[in-house]
């Protein structure tokens, strides 16, 4: 058949079991409703799908947004991180009419040209935050609200001597499994290629959990130094509809909220052109996609997500990437992906406590380790080290004051440098 609907719902199936866990984990980590992030997914899996300009892209939230919508939830909310999350639903939605306009400007082909070793010290920074701030939840430690920065010396005090053995443990397991499933089982097994590690990672730690009663039985490394979280499991409502909130439009006469706004709109649409180009040069039949309607269709998505309490989505390259080692051939993969999340949350919504937060913490440490990629940044070292320390610039800056000075920061050094190079 023309569609190929078989091998595309195959692959939308398989793919849904990798998003699902990771969906989860990136609402947390945004201080959003857990199953915020999910979704995301259905609206761009079963409506963006259809109108946007990929073939085999997969959409949904990703973790480079996490720092982002964090940020606006904590200076909009002002301590009040509910009141926060509301906030920023309206500048989601005020950032994805940006995107619409953009779309019909030459803008988006002008983002392909946007340095992409800025973007990398982009998600080199993203990634670094998001590592900090999980080692506190990975040690079953509550997070001090405190700068990034100071994340360096609150973690060997707080975190690692104040660290509930159980819950550490688990991350552990978590992180040590799934990489030597990727690295050495999924080589050496095809069948390990399609078992989607992230849910079998959840499915033995949450086992693992019960077994030795993680809630109750609590050891900590010095019990002087704990601030344990309240649970050490997700909670997500019995009621799938208190998911749907909406925004709360009060703000739109600050600056502060314009400039979450833009920062939104900056990140995601960059986000979204970045993994356009890298699904397209994976896409087995070379196709490519049109941005100007993919940004739009994202806007559409964005538009959305924010009135009904959802994050912004992207079309996420390692979901996409699998989709098409899947079988993917086209948006029907991604449309099935949106179904097969929808029966999930329905279907197993109640069983979805029984995942530990240490387990989620690992898979976002291991996808900030990737977002990092040392072995990458070195090698930038060796072959420009002037992109190098303009990369390390943008990091220090996103760490120290927040992520749009880290990329105005990483512009001004490009131009600069860029012009003292031409001389």
């Amino acid at each position: 058949m023309k569609y190929k609907l078989k091998q595309n719902f195959s692959a939308g199936l398989l793919v849904s079991f990798i998003a699902l866990p990771l969906c989860i984990a990136i609402s947390g980590a945004s201080e959003f409703p857990l199953l915020a992030g999910v979704l995301t997914a259905i609206i761009g899996g079963i409506l963006v799908s259809q109108i946007n300009g990929s073939q085999v892209a997969i959409t949904g939230p990703a973790a480079g947004m996490i720092v982002v919508i964090v940020d606006a939830v904590e200076k909009l909310g002002n301590g009040n991180n509910f009141e926060g999350y509301k906030y920023t639903l309206s500048a989601i939605v005020f950032a994805s009419i940006m995107q619409i306009a953009t779309s019909y400007t030459k803008l988006p082909q002008l983002m392909r040209k946007f340095p992409e070793y800025i973007i990398r010290g982009m998600m080199i920074a993203i990634g670094t935050i998001v590592f900090l701030k999980q080692i506190f939840i990975l040690c079953g430690h509550k997070a001090p609200r405190v700068s990034t920065l100071e994340f360096f010396i609150h973690i060997p005090k707080e975190a690692f001597l104040g660290a509930h053995l159980e819950s550490l443990a688990l991350g552990i397991f978590a992180i040590f499994f799934i990489l030597f499933w990727k690295k050495y089982l999924e080589k050496k097994y095809q069948i390990c290629k399609i078992i989607p590690v992230y849910l079998l990672t959840i499915f033995i730690g949450a086992i693992l959990a019960q077994i030795f009663d993680i809630q109750h039985h609590q050891h900590f490394i010095i019990k002087a130094f704990a601030d344990p979280l309240e649970s050490s499991f997700i909670a997500i409502s019995k009621n799938i509809s208190d998911t749907i909130n909406f925004p709360n439009f009060s703000l739109i006469y600050s600056l502060k909220f314009w400039i979450a706004t833009f920062t939104i709109y900056a990140v995601g649409s960059l986000e979204t052109i970045l993994s356009a180009i890298a699904i397209d040069k994976i896409d087995p039949q070379k196709r490519h996609t049109n941005l100007s309607k993919d940004i739009r269709a994202i806007g559409i998505g964005n538009a959305i997500c924010g009135s009904l309490g959802a994050l912004p989505m992207i079309a996420e390259i390692v979901r996409s990437s699998a989709s098409i080692s899947y079988g993917a051939t086209n948006k029907f993969a991604n449309f099935f992906h949106g179904i097969c999340l929808l029966l999930m949350i329905t279907l197993l919504q109640k069983y979805l406590n029984f995942i530990p937060l240490s387990i989620l913490a690992g898979m976002l440490i291991i996808i900030a380790l990737t977002m990092i990629n040392i072995k990458n940044l070195i090698e930038h070292f060796h072959q420009n080290k002037k992109e190098f320390f303009i990369i390390l610039a943008i990091v220090f800056f996103t760490l120290y004051i927040d992520l749009l000075m880290g990329i105005a920061s990483g512009l001004c050094l490009h131009f600069f440098a860029h012009k003292k190079w031409q001389k």
